[in-house]
């Protein structure tokens, strides 16, 4: 029976202890094929969800809960901004959709990019759709560079030359009496420096009196402006803007008038006037033969201005336009972008009438003769002459723009440009010209300026 048991015993520990070599993979009578395999699976997957299960993203990130220290890692890009190599891509801007590449965002258009989440279990999230449309607010001023609003060639009944008479302002004095043997009356005038008669109306050497510039006008109009903005493709917006545009009217020189000046004395000589029989009257007398003349002149004097005052101008602007942007200048992962972009613009304003008053400075001819440089002009009083100009209209008006726009967040953006505006031409208000014709029919000339625009946008 010891021996029986002894034998049992025996066979079972031979069988137990190759049953352990199958389990363990060791060397033994009986080996299991799929062991080592199976082995390293297990292996594969235990160490890629540790991977997981202790990968940060920050390395301020407190180590996670049943990982040791060296089981930490710390991933290489933006959780829900990576994956394959190939799939990542720095971020955009509200405009620039990767340009052709696929692109996915919860803030603004292109600002982030491919929000699927490759990391871990690389299972996309779902795609979001993009915005089309922003609000923008922007401030502007423009610089007029070519385009009068006022051509006295064309409104010469304005024209402050055409009417002027150096004659109106002479001046003079008198010396001397009768009594005391001589009269001599001295007189101050203009006149062409060639005047057969220094006395002859409307005479005088020569006259400025240049065309008024929109420049000249007005000071620099600055313009409020609000609109929306659709985003049609990859690259291209389409936008509408309603604003209103101010400026005020300037005073300034129109006109001048340069003539010689000439001083004539013209001396009376007086005898004793006697009666019949040669005795003098006592009071009386009469002039001792004709009278001299001396005259002097000084060429090349001005002797009059003339200045304008304008209407302020207040204009209703409305456009509708397109822009096309281009690659960015630079990115980062932050969506801060700096992208350059193209527009174009039409549309209409609406500019209110236009009124000017001409004023006249006259030289004091003598002071003038004497020397004087200073305090030698005076304001001449006229009655109120404000004048229509331009009737209020309609006109039409494009712009070209280049600028750069810069991602601030992935809803907002700031953005700078410039180029040229031209204005159509504005139809002067019915006048009767100098010769005494109506004109109904006259405009002005074309608006030419170059704009300067911070605009901000808003992604809805």
């Amino acid at each position: 029976m010891r021996f029986v048991t002894v034998a049992t015993t025996t066979a079972l520990s031979a069988v137990l202890l190759s049953g352990c070599s199958f389990i363990s993979g060791n060397s033994g009578q009986f080996k299991n094929p799929f062991a080592k395999k199976a082995n390293a699976q297990s292996s594969y997957y235990g160490a890629q969800n540790v991977a997981q299960r202790c990968q940060i993203f920050s390395p301020r990130q407190p180590i996670p809960r049943g990982c040791r220290p060296e089981q930490v890692t710390l991933a290489t890009a933006p959780q829900g901004q990576f994956g394959p190599a190939s799939q990542y891509h720095p971020s955009g801007f509200p405009q620039q959709p990767q340009f052709g590449q696929p692109q996915y965002t919860s803030g603004a258009y292109g600002a982030a990019i491919d929000q699927a989440q490759y990391v871990g279990t690389q299972q996309k999230q779902p795609r979001v759709r993009k915005p089309k449309l922003r609000g923008s607010l922007s401030l502007g001023v423009e610089k007029s560079f070519q385009g009068d609003l006022l051509d006295f060639s064309v409104r010469d009944d304005l024209s402050p030359i055409n009417s002027y008479n150096p004659q109106d302002f002479n001046e003079g004095f008198v010396q001397g009496s009768a009594a005391s043997g001589s009269i001599t009356q001295t007189t101050f005038t203009a006149n062409d420096l060639g005047a057969a008669n220094i006395f002859a109306p409307n005479g005088f050497e020569s006259a400025s009196e240049p065309s008024i510039s929109f420049d000249d006008v007005w000071s620099t109009p600055a313009s409020l402006r609000g609109g929306l903005e659709y985003i049609v493709g990859k690259n291209t917006t389409i936008f509408a803007n309603a604003g209103y545009t101010a400026a005020e009217g300037k005073s300034g020189d129109a006109a001048s008038v340069t003539a010689t000046l000439f001083r004539q004395d013209l001396t009376q000589n007086f005898a004793q006037a006697v009666d019949a029989m040669g005795d003098p009257i006592p009071g009386s007398f009469v002039p001792d033969g004709l009278p001299t003349q001396n005259t002097q002149f000084i060429p090349n004097q001005e002797i009059a201005r003339f200045n304008y005052d304008f209407s302020d101008l207040r204009q209703v602007d409305l456009e509708i336009g397109a822009r096309q942007y281009f690659k960015p200048f630079s990115g980062a992962t932050n969506g801060q972008t700096v992208t350059p972009f193209v527009g174009a613009s039409v549309g209409a304003s609406r500019v209110n009438a236009v009124d000017v008053s001409v004023g006249q400075s006259q030289a004091f001819f003598q002071q003038t003769f004497e020397g004087a440089t200073e305090d030698n002009f005076f304001t001449v009083p006229t009655a109120a002459n404000r004048t229509r100009l331009y009737d209020a209209q309609w006109i039409p008006q494009g712009q070209l723009n280049v600028g750069a726009e810069w991602q601030l967040t992935p809803g907002f953006a700031l953005a700078a440009e410039t180029g040229v505006k031209i204005q159509g031409s504005r139809d002067l208000a019915d006048f009767t010209n100098a010769a005494g014709e109506t004109i109904t029919d006259a405009s002005g000339d074309t608006y030419l300026s170059i704009p300067f625009t911070l605009r901000g946008s808003v992604n809805f």
